[in-house]
């Protein structure tokens, strides 16, 4: 009896799977999966995924994706009549609109996180999902994984979505709004995306693509170097050994790509507010409205909770993610240990909400393409919105470049 546990020990110490916290920096080993439980760190609290991929539920979830997607793009969003004159739009017209009003780098950053981020990034998995299938792991697979993982952040038809929805109680008083195939299918191809994501699990995929190496011991302090792509622990080397890119200890220079994204997102935020997002001409008589006007317009119209939706996405989020990062870097270079636990949470609420200040540049693309009836009525773009839409480019790459476990490196948490 003694025997057959020590062998049974012995097997479940052959099985650990070692990983470092991508947050906090901790070497820890990876708890096996348990059906209905997450994973956590130990120290942080930050998610290790549930451990599980339903394969062919993801696959089946992927191409019911794929199918919404070209409906959403073949299919008109929505459609406005005034006073005879029509107009409708899909779900690429925002990037035309904004095109012809020669705001050409705001409508390719539209089209990237709107089409071409949820596109790639579905097709992508939707292709490794099906390739482990079959027999064979091709080298190639880590290659599109980690180009899937890269561009999720960017993927962003939720959002777009919310944006339609405000852009509709914008117009509901100005023209008669008839609601497409096109908008039921962007609402379908939300929640098939949503139930896609549930389906997979980060870990349990790259374990299927390329199985880790597993060890009853802790590799030895200074031997070893996690990757941030795949999460595999490994002996020091200048290249991943599973999916291939380049390792570092933490991000190349975290803190000084941050701290000087950071100022610049404070130096884009004053134009952002101050010069109108849009300008709404009737009958040759324009209305400019800054980001502001237009919260006060929707709560004068009663609708308060969009109003509150735009005012958190679009003045609160963005000035609060400036702050908090600011918060973030000097604490790391002061070499802080107060509240390590809590800065990385506020990190990775900061990583959360960050996507959701696109909103109101979805608003102003679909409006500037929806509203062109020549003098009857039509809405266009202003400098408030080119300077927003860097706002937002520019906070999301400062988070991406902030590193965590810096924070916890600098208060000697990390020494071993």
């Amino acid at each position: 009896m003694t025997a057959r546990m020590d062998a049974f020990a012995a097997t479940e110490r052959r099985e650990t799977q070692w990983v470092e916290c991508a947050d906090c920096g901790l070497l820890q080993p990876l708890p096996a999966p348990t059906v209905g439980h997450g994973r956590h760190c130990h120290r942080c609290r930050a998610g290790f995924g549930h451990g599980v991929t339903r394969n062919d539920m993801a696959l089946a979830l992927a191409l019911t994706a794929l199918v919404l997607f070209l409906l959403a793009n073949v299919f008109p969003l929505m459609a406005i009549d005034v006073g005879g004159r029509s107009q409708s739009v899909h779900l690429g017209s925002g990037v035309v609109g904004l095109a012809d009003h020669d705001l050409l780098p705001l409508a390719l950053f539209v089209l990237a996180i709107s089409i071409l981020a949820p596109l790639g990034r579905v097709t992508t998995l939707g292709y490794v999902l099906f390739r482990l299938r079959r027999t064979g792991r091709p080298h190639h697979l880590a290659s599109f994984l980690r180009f899937a993982q890269r561009i999720g952040p960017w993927a962003m038809l939720d959002v777009f979505l919310i944006g339609a929805l405000i852009a509709l109680t914008k117009l509901h008083d100005l023209a008669s709004i008839e609601i497409g195939i096109g908008f039921w299918a962007l609402g379908l191809l939300v929640v098939a995306l949503a139930a896609f994501d549930m389906t997979i699990d980060r870990y349990a995929l790259w374990d299927l693509v390329s199985p880790p190496h597993r060890s009853d011991e802790p590799p030895a302090p200074c031997t070893w170097i996690g990757c941030r792509e795949c999460g595999l622990v490994q002996s020091i080397a200048t290249h991943c050994g599973r999916c291939h890119e380049r390792l570092h200890r933490r991000k190349a220079d975290s803190l000084h790509r941050s701290a000087a994204l950071v100022v610049t997102g404070f130096v884009l935020y004053l134009p952002a507010n101050l010069f109108p997002v849009l300008t709404v001409i009737s009958f040759g008589r324009g209305a400019p409205a800054t980001i502001m006007g237009g919260v006060l317009e929707l709560m004068n119209g009663s609708d308060w909770p969009l109003a509150l939706i735009v005012f958190a996405a679009s003045v609160a989020v963005p000035l609060l993610k400036l702050v908090g990062l600011c918060w973030l870097l000097i604490s790391t270079r002061r070499a802080s240990s107060a509240r390590l636990a809590d800065r990385t949470r506020l990190y990775r609420l900061i990583e959360l909400v960050s996507r959701w200040s696109s909103v109101d540049i979805f608003v102003a693309a679909l409006l500037t393409a929806l509203v062109t009836l020549g003098n009857l009525a039509t809405i266009e773009p202003g400098l408030g919105v080119l300077a927003f839409g860097a706002v937002v480019f520019v906070t999301m790459l400062a988070t991406e470049s902030f590193d965590p476990r810096l924070m916890w490196d600098a208060a000697g948490a990390n020494d071993a």
